[in-house]
């Protein structure tokens, strides 16, 4: 019977899981803070535009290059928390995998 998950998979997924769990909070907690600097940055910049209407305010605060280095940092942590998750979640659907893989060969072992 082939195998579509191998030894090696199942021990990366677990050796991941095992190891990966400070760079996973630490990924969500860089994304919070991204996220919160932004908004920081964002109302900063609104209260020194010297524009009349708060409407022009906020399009001047979020045209500022600030802001826009702010949104970029905050991708950049939202692609970094992704990955970890995506990587997070892998790994758990290869060890489900394994496992029902593993009870269909035993499954199939008793009927023979």
């Amino acid at each position: 019977m082939s195998r579509l998950i191998t030894d090696d998979m199942l021990e990366a997924a677990i050796q991941y899981l095992a190891t990966s769990s400070e760079t996973i909070a630490a990924s969500r907690a860089n994304r919070l803070r991204a996220e919160h600097k932004r908004k920081r940055v964002r109302a900063s910049l609104i209260l020194q535009a010297n524009e009349r209407s708060a409407t022009l305010r906020e399009a001047w605060a979020e045209a500022h290059e600030l802001y826009a280095e702010a949104c970029d940092n905050e991708a950049k942590a939202v692609e970094h928390d992704e990955f970890h998750r995506n990587e997070r979640n892998k790994a758990d659907v290869i060890i489900e995998a394994w496992r029902t893989e593993n009870a269909n060969h035993r499954a199939g072992q008793n009927f023979r």
